[in-house]
């Protein structure tokens, strides 16, 4: 199942992707409906989609569910506590280098 992850670049060239958000457990308090701690991967937060309800805000996540072997389950949609979410890896942005003889005003 593809995972959505950020573009690596290195040297100048495309690394092989990574999972935007490393796999997680969540206890049966940290999601709505829940029963028993739940192992998921994030595949994607919908920010647009929260929920407040007993002081706390609940988002609309969609996530792999991985079972305790390690194998992938199957997709779900489920609310999880905003404060619960883990920080997703951070995006490396390629930088852009200016030709040097351009920047120096000189012309080939």
């Amino acid at each position: 199942m593809p995972v959505p992850t950020a573009l690596t670049f290195r040297g100048g060239r495309l690394l092989e992707r990574l999972p935007r958000w490393p796999d997680h457990e969540f206890a049966a308090s940290d999601y709505r409906h829940g029963n028993g701690t739940l192992r998921l991967r994030i595949v994607c937060v919908e920010w647009e989609i929260a929920i407040v309800r007993d002081g706390s805000t609940w988002l609309a996540t969609d996530a792999i569910e991985i079972d305790s072997a390690g194998n992938l389950v199957g997709r779900r949609q489920i609310f999880i506590r905003a404060e619960r979410l883990p920080a997703p890896l951070a995006r490396k942005r390629p930088r852009l280098r200016a030709d040097k003889t351009a920047s120096a005003g000189v012309t080939p």
